[in-house]
C-alpha cells in the first residue's frame, strides 16, 4: 500500500519514528497506518505509536499468552513502555467439523492473557487462515500434491508447534489454489472478525497479521525440498489462468510451442521441465513457457488469496484495522523463489487492502552473531 506516495513497509519491527508510547481515548480501540512528521506510523485512536511491538510466537514456546513465560515476559515489556502486543491465533483451532458457528472464546482467552497483566495492551492478532486436517482429509481433491512424489501420510494432528517441519514435506494441506478452501476459510475469516469484534478482548484488537501458507508466510506448500503443486485444484486454477492469458487453443499452442496441449488439457509441469534450463538458472521464453506460465500462475494465486483474505478482515471489522502479511522476502537462505519465493512484491505494495508487509531476518547463525551483516530477508 502506498499513503501520500510512501510505501509502507514494516520489517521486524523497524522503527518507523520516535512518537509516543501512551494511547489517548477509551475503548474500544482501532488501528490505522497514516504518516506522522513524513513517515508512515501505526497510530491507536489516532493517537501515533512507536512501532515497538512483543510477539509471543509458538516456535518459541510461547503460543498460549496466559502460560507462565509467555505472561513473565509480556508484564515485563509492558512495564518498560510497550504497547503494542502479538499473538497467534489458528483458525483451525476453532473450525467446527459439524458446521457449527465458530465459538471465539479461546481466541478472547488468547487476548485476556495480555491483557490481564498489560491493561492497556493494543493487541496484533497473526491469524492463520490454513484448514484443519480433518477438513484436508476430507476434501483430497482439493489439496496440494507434488512432481517429486506422493503425500507422506505420517502425520499426527496435534499443535502447530510439533509439526513445524511436516510444512515443508510433501504434506496433506490445502492447496493454495483451491477456490474451495479460500471461499470456506474466508467466511470462517469473517464470522470470526464479526464475533470477536463485539467482545471486549476484541476491543484491544487494532490489527490483523493474515498467515497461510508454511509457517504462515505465504510460501507454498513444500517448496523447500518438494515441487508443488500438481493437484486438482492447482490443474483446474492454471487451466482458467491460461484461459485469460492466450484464450483460444491455438494461441496456446504456438506460446508453448506444442500441439500437444490445449486450454482443457493443460497439466502443471513435472520436476523434469522445471529443472530443466536453457542458460544457467535462466529459462528460455520461447523453448519453455509452459513452465514460466505455471510459474506465475503459482504465484498469483497466492497473492490473490492474500488480497482476499486481508480485504476479507478489513471489510469484516466494524472499526478501522491494520492488516499485513509476511511478504516480499528475498531469500538468502534458500533460492526456490520461482516455487515459493514472493515474486510479485509490487502487486501487494499497491494493494489497499495490506497496510504493512513483515519479514525475518536470515537464519544464517553467523550473520545473526555480533559483527554479522544480519541480512534482513526483506527488501528495505
Amino acid at each position: 500500500m502506498k499513503i501520500r506516495n510512501l510505501p509502507v513497509l514494516l520489517l521486524c519491527c523497524t522503527l518507523l519514528a520516535a512518537v509516543p508510547r501512551t494511547v489517548q481515548g477509551a475503548m474500544p480501540k482501532s488501528g490505522e497506518i497514516k504518516p506522522y512528521r513524513g513517515r508512515p506510523t501505526i497510530h491507536v485512536n489516532g493517537t501515533p505509536m512507536t512501532p515497538d511491538i512483543y510477539a509471543l510466537t509458538h516456535a518459541t514456546g510461547a503460543r498460549w499468552s496466559w502460560e507462565e513465560v509467555p505472561q513473565h515476559n509480556v508484564r515485563n515489556f509492558y512495564d518498560i513502555g510497550f504497547r503494542l502486543f502479538q499473538l497467534d491465533f489458528w483458525l483451525s483451532d476453532i473450525w467446527p467439523k459439524d458446521g457449527s458457528p465458530l465459538d471465539v472464546s479461546l481466541a478472547q482467552k488468547q487476548i485476556r492473557g495480555v491483557l490481564d497483566v498489560a491493561p492497556d495492551a493494543c493487541i496484533i492478532l497473526r491469524v492463520h487462515t490454513d484448514a484443519p486436517y480433518w477438513w484436508n482429509e476430507a476434501n483430497r481433491d482439493q489439496c496440494t500434491e507434488y512432481a517429486d512424489g506422493p503425500i507422506q501420510e505420517y502425520y499426527k494432528p496435534g499443535p502447530p508447534h510439533n509439526n513445524e517441519d511436516f510444512s515443508i514435506m510433501r504434506s496433506l494441506r490445502a492447496s493454495l489454489a483451491s477456490q474451495k478452501w479460500k471461499q470456506e476459510a474466508g467466511e470462517k475469516l469473517v464470522e470470526f472478525c464479526k464475533k470477536l469484534s463485539q467482545t471486549e478482548e476484541g476491543d484491544a484488537v487494532i490489527g490483523m497479521h493474515i498467515s497461510g501458507g508454511i509457517y504462515g508466510e505465504w510460501h507454498y506448500w513444500g517448496f523447500v525440498d518438494h515441487d508443488p503443486d500438481t493437484g486438482k485444484a492447482m490443474t483446474a486454477y492454471f487451466r482458467n489462468w491460461l484461459r485469460n492469458k492466450y484464450g483460444t487453443d491455438k494461441k496456446l499452442q504456438q506460446a508453448w510451442n506444442s500441439a500437444q496441449w490445449t486450454l482443457e488439457t493443460a497439466t502443471v509441469p513435472g520436476v523434469e521441465e522445471r529443472t530443466k534450463t536453457q542458460f544457467g538458472q535462466f529459462k528460455d521464453p520461447k523453448a519453455e513457457r509452459r513452465v514460466i506460465d505455471y510459474i506465475a500462475a503459482q504465484q498469483e494465486a497466492v497473492v490473490e488469496d492474500i488480497e482476499y483474505f486481508c480485504r476479507l478482515a478489513k471489510e469484516s471489522w466494524p472499526r478501522p484495522l491494520i492488516t499485513g502479511v509476511f511478504y516480499g522476502y528475498l531469500h538468502m537462505t534458500f533460492n526456490r523463489q520461482s516455487v515459493g519465493g514472493h515474486l510479485l512484491v509490487e502487486r501487494i505494495l499497491d494493494c489497499p487492502w495490506i497496510d504493512y508487509l513483515a519479514a525475518p531476518q536470515t537464519y544464517y547463525k553467523f550473520s545473526r552473531k555480533l559483527g554479522g551483516s544480519g541480512m534482513p530477508r526483506g527488501i528495505v
